[in-house]
Protein backbone atom coordinates (compact mmCIF):
# COMPACT_ATOMS: atom_id res chain seq x y z
CA UNK A 1 0.00 0.00 0.00
CA UNK A 2 1.37 3.21 -1.29
CA UNK A 3 2.16 5.99 2.33
CA UNK A 4 -0.29 8.76 2.25
CA UNK A 5 1.90 12.16 1.73
CA UNK A 6 1.51 15.16 3.44
CA UNK A 7 2.36 18.55 2.81
CA UNK A 8 5.09 20.54 4.82
CA UNK A 9 2.04 22.61 7.02
CA UNK A 10 0.57 18.78 7.99
CA UNK A 11 3.79 17.86 8.97
CA UNK A 12 4.20 20.60 10.77
CA UNK A 13 0.88 20.49 12.58
CA UNK A 14 1.04 16.69 13.09
CA UNK A 15 4.52 17.40 15.30
CA UNK A 16 3.07 20.23 17.05
CA UNK A 17 0.13 18.49 18.33
CA UNK A 18 2.24 15.15 18.76
CA UNK A 19 4.64 17.27 21.10
CA UNK A 20 1.97 19.57 22.90
CA UNK A 21 -0.27 15.90 23.70
CA UNK A 22 2.73 13.99 25.24
CA UNK A 23 5.51 15.34 27.38
CA UNK A 24 9.12 14.51 25.67
CA UNK A 25 9.98 12.88 29.10
CA UNK A 26 7.09 10.46 29.53
CA UNK A 27 7.11 9.98 25.79
CA UNK A 28 10.48 8.12 25.98
CA UNK A 29 9.28 5.74 28.78
CA UNK A 30 5.80 5.12 27.27
CA UNK A 31 5.24 1.26 26.36
CA UNK A 32 4.78 0.69 23.14
CA UNK A 33 0.96 0.03 22.67
CA UNK A 34 0.82 4.09 24.43
CA UNK A 35 3.03 4.99 21.34
CA UNK A 36 1.14 3.23 18.88
CA UNK A 37 -1.83 4.45 20.36
CA UNK A 38 -0.63 8.22 20.20
CA UNK A 39 -0.23 8.36 15.79
CA UNK A 40 -4.82 7.56 16.47
CA UNK A 41 -4.88 10.29 19.12
CA UNK A 42 -2.64 13.08 16.93
CA UNK A 43 -4.86 12.36 13.65
CA UNK A 44 -8.33 12.15 15.87
CA UNK A 45 -6.95 15.86 17.37
CA UNK A 46 -6.00 17.05 13.99
CA UNK A 47 -9.60 16.51 12.79
CA UNK A 48 -11.64 17.65 15.74
CA UNK A 49 -13.77 20.55 15.85
CA UNK A 50 -14.70 20.63 19.16
CA UNK A 51 -11.68 19.39 21.25
CA UNK A 52 -8.62 21.71 21.33
CA UNK A 53 -5.40 21.39 23.07
CA UNK A 54 -3.65 23.08 26.44
CA UNK A 55 -4.23 24.94 28.18
CA UNK A 56 -0.84 23.00 29.03
CA UNK A 57 1.40 20.34 27.75
CA UNK A 58 -0.47 16.99 27.76
CA UNK A 59 -3.85 18.44 28.01
CA UNK A 60 -7.00 18.41 26.19
CA UNK A 61 -9.98 20.98 26.55
CA UNK A 62 -13.61 20.50 25.49
CA UNK A 63 -15.78 22.80 25.71
CA UNK A 64 -19.81 21.20 27.60
CA UNK A 65 -21.66 24.31 27.12
CA UNK A 66 -21.32 28.16 27.16
CA UNK A 67 -19.66 28.03 30.83
CA UNK A 68 -18.50 24.70 31.34
CA UNK A 69 -15.16 23.05 29.80
CA UNK A 70 -14.12 19.56 30.35
CA UNK A 71 -9.83 19.12 30.69
CA UNK A 72 -8.62 16.02 30.19
CA UNK A 73 -4.86 15.59 31.06
CA UNK A 74 -3.62 12.80 28.80
CA UNK A 75 -0.15 12.76 30.12
CA UNK A 76 -1.47 12.00 33.47
CA UNK A 77 -3.79 9.54 32.75
CA UNK A 78 -0.95 7.70 30.75
CA UNK A 79 1.39 8.15 33.46
CA UNK A 80 -0.37 7.14 36.51
CA UNK A 81 -0.87 3.66 34.66
CA UNK A 82 2.77 2.55 34.32
CA UNK A 83 4.34 0.94 37.22
CA UNK A 84 7.61 1.97 36.49
CA UNK A 85 7.10 5.45 36.72
CA UNK A 86 4.72 5.28 40.22
CA UNK A 87 7.35 7.25 41.76
CA UNK A 88 8.11 10.22 38.93
CA UNK A 89 4.15 10.19 38.01
CA UNK A 90 3.11 10.21 41.84
CA UNK A 91 1.36 13.58 41.49
CA UNK A 92 0.19 16.26 39.24
CA UNK A 93 0.08 19.86 39.37
CA UNK A 94 -3.22 21.80 38.28
CA UNK A 95 -3.60 25.41 38.87
CA UNK A 96 -0.62 25.84 40.72
CA UNK A 97 -1.89 23.06 42.82
CA UNK A 98 -0.32 19.81 43.67
CA UNK A 99 -2.30 16.46 43.44
CA UNK A 100 -2.00 12.78 44.40
CA UNK A 101 -2.87 10.89 41.74
CA UNK A 102 -4.19 7.42 43.42
CA UNK A 103 -4.49 4.09 41.93
CA UNK A 104 -1.88 3.22 39.11
CA UNK A 105 -4.60 0.02 37.86
CA UNK A 106 -7.37 1.45 37.70
CA UNK A 107 -8.87 3.11 34.33
CA UNK A 108 -10.03 6.49 35.86
CA UNK A 109 -9.03 9.31 32.86
CA UNK A 110 -7.87 12.41 34.98
CA UNK A 111 -10.29 14.99 33.66
CA UNK A 112 -11.52 18.68 35.08
CA UNK A 113 -14.27 20.74 34.76
CA UNK A 114 -13.81 24.33 34.45
CA UNK A 115 -15.88 27.51 34.71
CA UNK A 116 -14.82 29.40 31.71
CA UNK A 117 -16.47 32.74 33.40
CA UNK A 118 -15.94 32.48 36.72
CA UNK A 119 -12.32 29.81 36.64
CA UNK A 120 -13.41 27.58 39.26
CA UNK A 121 -12.51 24.11 38.66
CA UNK A 122 -12.46 21.05 40.04
CA UNK A 123 -11.48 17.48 39.68
CA UNK A 124 -14.36 15.26 38.28
CA UNK A 125 -13.98 11.21 38.51
CA UNK A 126 -14.72 9.95 34.80
CA UNK A 127 -13.67 6.01 33.92
CA UNK A 128 -13.74 3.77 31.01
CA UNK A 129 -15.54 0.86 30.72
CA UNK A 130 -15.40 -2.25 28.73
CA UNK A 131 -12.47 -4.09 28.16
CA UNK A 132 -9.09 -3.21 29.19
CA UNK A 133 -7.33 -1.20 26.53
CA UNK A 134 -3.97 1.11 26.76
CA UNK A 135 -4.74 4.16 28.31
CA UNK A 136 -4.10 6.32 25.18
CA UNK A 137 -7.33 4.28 23.88
CA UNK A 138 -9.15 5.68 26.66
CA UNK A 139 -8.28 9.45 25.82
CA UNK A 140 -8.66 8.55 22.34
CA UNK A 141 -12.28 7.47 23.38
CA UNK A 142 -12.97 11.08 25.30
CA UNK A 143 -12.13 12.76 22.29
CA UNK A 144 -14.68 11.12 20.41
CA UNK A 145 -17.10 11.51 23.16
CA UNK A 146 -16.45 15.69 23.22
CA UNK A 147 -16.83 15.15 19.45
CA UNK A 148 -20.14 14.09 19.92
CA UNK A 149 -21.72 15.85 22.23
CA UNK A 150 -20.83 14.16 25.40
CA UNK A 151 -24.29 11.96 25.13
CA UNK A 152 -24.90 10.06 28.45
CA UNK A 153 -22.90 11.90 30.78
CA UNK A 154 -22.10 10.23 34.24
CA UNK A 155 -23.93 11.45 37.50
CA UNK A 156 -20.25 12.62 38.92
CA UNK A 157 -19.93 14.60 35.67
CA UNK A 158 -23.24 16.49 36.32
CA UNK A 159 -22.51 17.55 40.25
CA UNK A 160 -19.23 18.91 39.48
CA UNK A 161 -20.70 20.77 36.69
CA UNK A 162 -23.34 21.91 39.43
CA UNK A 163 -20.46 23.03 41.91
CA UNK A 164 -18.27 24.91 39.56
CA UNK A 165 -21.23 26.68 38.39
CA UNK A 166 -21.98 28.45 41.84
CA UNK A 167 -19.72 26.63 44.76
CA UNK A 168 -21.63 28.65 47.47
CA UNK A 169 -25.14 27.46 46.08
CA UNK A 170 -24.02 24.01 45.88
CA UNK A 171 -22.46 23.70 48.72
CA UNK A 172 -25.60 24.98 50.65
CA UNK A 173 -27.63 22.73 48.79
CA UNK A 174 -25.18 20.50 49.92
CA UNK A 175 -25.64 21.00 53.41
CA UNK A 176 -29.50 21.05 53.21
CA UNK A 177 -29.43 18.14 51.78
CA UNK A 178 -26.96 16.29 54.79
CA UNK A 179 -29.38 17.97 57.33
CA UNK A 180 -32.76 16.43 55.34
CA UNK A 181 -30.72 13.13 55.28
CA UNK A 182 -29.50 13.68 59.23
CA UNK A 183 -32.81 14.34 59.87
CA UNK A 184 -34.68 11.72 57.72
CA UNK A 185 -32.23 9.15 59.95
CA UNK A 186 -33.18 10.93 63.40
CA UNK A 187 -36.78 10.06 62.48
CA UNK A 188 -36.28 6.59 61.41
CA UNK A 189 -34.48 5.95 64.81
CA UNK A 190 -36.86 7.45 66.49
CA UNK A 191 -39.79 5.12 64.96
CA UNK A 192 -37.52 1.86 65.18
CA UNK A 193 -36.92 2.85 68.87
CA UNK A 194 -40.93 3.75 69.62
CA UNK A 195 -41.61 0.16 67.46
CA UNK A 196 -39.19 -1.50 70.00
CA UNK A 197 -40.89 0.19 72.37
CA UNK A 198 -43.92 -1.42 71.94
CA UNK A 199 -42.64 -4.83 71.55
CA UNK A 200 -41.44 -5.01 74.41
CA UNK A 201 -44.50 -3.42 76.25
CA UNK A 202 -46.64 -5.78 74.68
CA UNK A 203 -43.86 -8.74 75.95
CA UNK A 204 -44.02 -7.70 79.27
CA UNK A 205 -48.01 -7.68 79.36
CA UNK A 206 -47.98 -11.17 77.83
CA UNK A 207 -45.91 -12.43 80.72
CA UNK A 208 -47.35 -10.23 83.46
CA UNK A 209 -50.97 -12.10 81.91
CA UNK A 210 -49.46 -15.22 81.83
CA UNK A 211 -47.99 -15.17 85.37
CA UNK A 212 -51.44 -13.76 86.80
CA UNK A 213 -53.12 -16.35 84.83
CA UNK A 214 -51.34 -19.24 86.68
CA UNK A 215 -51.57 -17.70 89.94
CA UNK A 216 -55.36 -17.38 90.10
CA UNK A 217 -55.54 -21.27 88.37
CA UNK A 218 -54.22 -22.09 91.95
CA UNK A 219 -56.26 -20.08 94.32
CA UNK A 220 -58.63 -22.07 96.01
CA UNK A 221 -62.45 -21.50 95.61
CA UNK A 222 -62.79 -18.54 98.61
CA UNK A 223 -59.87 -16.97 97.01
CA UNK A 224 -61.35 -16.67 94.01
CA UNK A 225 -64.83 -15.01 95.08
CA UNK A 226 -62.93 -12.76 97.20
CA UNK A 227 -60.55 -10.98 94.50
CA UNK A 228 -63.34 -11.45 91.99
CA UNK A 229 -65.25 -9.60 94.40
CA UNK A 230 -62.87 -7.03 95.63
CA UNK A 231 -61.36 -6.58 91.88
CA UNK A 232 -63.92 -4.17 90.72
CA UNK A 233 -64.56 -3.85 86.63
CA UNK A 234 -62.01 -4.26 84.09
CA UNK A 235 -59.83 -1.27 82.89
CA UNK A 236 -57.68 -2.62 80.41
CA UNK A 237 -56.98 -5.64 78.41
CA UNK A 238 -55.09 -7.69 81.15
CA UNK A 239 -57.54 -6.74 83.77
CA UNK A 240 -60.81 -7.85 81.04
CA UNK A 241 -58.42 -10.68 80.58
CA UNK A 242 -58.27 -12.25 84.17
CA UNK A 243 -61.91 -10.69 84.27
CA UNK A 244 -63.05 -13.47 82.04
CA UNK A 245 -60.58 -16.25 83.62
CA UNK A 246 -62.01 -15.53 87.28
CA UNK A 247 -65.33 -16.04 85.37
CA UNK A 248 -64.64 -18.78 83.61
CA UNK A 249 -63.07 -20.49 86.56
CA UNK A 250 -65.72 -19.68 89.03
CA UNK A 251 -68.87 -21.35 86.55
CA UNK A 252 -66.69 -24.61 87.00
CA UNK A 253 -69.29 -26.94 89.16
CA UNK A 254 -66.24 -27.85 91.48
CA UNK A 255 -66.58 -26.32 95.15
CA UNK A 256 -63.92 -27.20 97.47
CA UNK A 257 -61.23 -28.52 95.02
CA UNK A 258 -58.47 -26.72 93.58
CA UNK A 259 -59.56 -24.22 90.88
CA UNK A 260 -57.84 -25.24 87.86
CA UNK A 261 -56.73 -29.25 88.99
CA UNK A 262 -58.94 -32.17 87.82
Amino acid sequence: MKEPSYSDDSKDEWKRIDQALIPADLLISMPQPECKGLTLLTDVMINATVCKIGPHIGQITAPYSDDIEIVLDVAETIGRRMPDSMERWNGFWYDGQRYDRGLVDDRHLETWVRNSKTGANTKVCIAATGESVPAIDDCISFVLWAEAGFPYPPPTLDDRISFVRDPEHYETEKRERRLAREEAQRAELLRKDLVRGKQLAHHKALLELDLECRRIRNLGWHELIAEHESAGPPTDAISSALYDLRISLLSMPAPGHTIGQH
